[in-house]
């Protein structure tokens, strides 16, 4: 699953220094910080470059270029006074980690279906929802099932 989904888009990215292998320093956006299974922290980045784009009729003119990579600390380093807590997720019992999809054409018996995010079953329409959202969902007065293919109920049964 990718807990991206359990982040709201922000505009504005902290920056950090990042040391090249030349040595040099340049200040590079993060997008997304993660630790590694050693307990690693690994920065995906963002550096806007300037780049030429040749046009027929009016010649060469200047555009940019986005150039996206990722680095470990100590490679990245944090600058003092930017605010990386955009980038921490929320808790676990506050991440949305089941989607809430109604039934397809056809299946008049079921409310709604629940799936893991990555289903291939689970329609694109429908919320997102909390493990203990979707155990109520589950319980609740609503026909709500359990998809047969991702089985969500056997994963929220250990998460309780």
């Amino acid at each position: 699953m990718d807990d991206r989904d359990d982040r709201t888009p922000d505009v504005s990215h902290p920056r950090a220094d990042v040391t090249l292998l030349s040595g040099q320093h340049l200040q590079a956006e993060v997008t997304r910080r993660r630790r590694d299974r050693s307990g690693v922290w690994w920065y995906d980045l963002e550096i806007e470059l300037p780049d030429r784009i040749d046009d027929r009729r009016h010649g060469p003119a200047l555009t940019s270029h986005t150039v996206t990579f990722s680095a470990p600390y100590p490679v990245v380093q944090r600058i003092e006074g930017e605010d990386y807590s955009s980038l921490d997720l929320p808790p676990p019992e506050y991440r949305k980690r089941w989607r809430l999809s109604p039934p397809p054409p056809g299946d008049g018996w079921a409310d709604a279906y629940l799936h893991r995010p990555d289903c291939a079953q689970a329609q694109s329409t429908g919320g997102l929802l909390t493990d203990q959202e979707a155990r109520e969902a589950l319980a609740g007065p609503d026909v709500t099932v359990a998809c047969p293919v991702c089985r969500p109920d056997t994963v929220l049964q250990h998460r309780s």
